[in-house]
């Protein structure tokens, strides 16, 4: 058997506008997911994949969307993303599907499979998984039992320790975590939401999130502040045995006006 892993990037959190120009409390976000591409594109591995884990645009327009299009056609390999919150997903579906960019959201790499949920809640900023999306994950599964599975989407499905974002996470996450108590093949969750860094294990499932492509949300706090970290990609070695290798490249500086004052957004 091949022992190579299975290279997986995760970018998240982009927030891009239809504006280039345009900025989130004080940075260009285009500027910012464009370091984050040359950063990538620097990396001595390339990835077998890329997701991007929802929140690609934060003004709803059909531009912000074509900036990501464009973006990715510079790369050779397949594109996936899900939904967040400030995601139109009519949109995305019309417009993001290209030469890279995939609306699949069931892919199988023996002997991995990825499964992409949508967990936006409409007109809402917390997320939940409707029932269509809670069985298309059981459909999976069931279908294929000796794929370990990976499972992505935007919303933490775990508290993770700041108070304001963990009222912002996936609600109904309880019904999540007692379907996948029955399936011993659950391997991973990917997901974005908390602009920050963050990892840990659930009923024996790890979890991973990765930072933001522009502003860092401060960790372990009470209410809404930001960090002063570089953006981020994350990447993910998956190995045929099911070992799991992973690390967060941040580019070499923030990018934009930091404002450590900044209330929300």
């Amino acid at each position: 058997m091949n022992n190579n892993p299975l290279r997986i990037v995760q970018i998240s959190d982009m927030h891009l506008y239809a504006n280039k120009e345009k900025t989130l409390l004080g940075v260009n976000t285009y500027d910012s997911f464009s370091a984050i591409l040359d950063l990538l594109k620097s990396a001595t591995t390339s990835p077998d994949l890329i997701l991007l884990t929802g929140d690609l645009a934060q003004d709803h327009s059909e531009m912000a969307y074509q900036h990501v299009v464009e973006a990715f056609k510079t790369f050779s390999v397949p594109v996936y993303y899900v939904p967040g919150n400030h995601d139109d997903g009519k949109l995305m579906a019309r417009i993001l599907p290209s030469a890279t960019i995939s609306n699949l959201r069931h892919i199988v790499l023996d002997p991995w499979q990825f499964i992409l949920l949508d967990s936006q809640k409409p007109n809402a900023v917390e997320g939940y998984l409707a029932r269509t999306q809670l069985d298309f994950l059981e459909d999976c599964l069931q279908m294929y039992p000796a794929q370990r599975a990976v499972i992505v989407f935007h919303h933490q499905p775990v508290p993770v320790g700041a108070t304001w974002l963990d009222k912002l996470g996936l609600t109904n996450a309880d019904e999540l975590w007692s379907i996948l108590a029955r399936y011993s093949h659950v391997h991973t969750i990917l997901f974005g939401h908390i602009h920050q860094e963050h990892k840990g294990e659930k009923n024996g499932i790890t979890y991973f999130a990765t930072p933001s492509t522009c502003i860092q949300f401060k960790g372990n706090c009470v209410n809404f502040a930001l960090e002063e970290l570089p953006p981020a990609y994350r990447w993910i070695d998956l190995y045929p045995h099911g070992d799991l290798k992973t690390a967060v490249c941040r580019a070499s500086h923030y990018i934009g006006v930091f404002d450590a004052e900044a209330k929300g957004y």
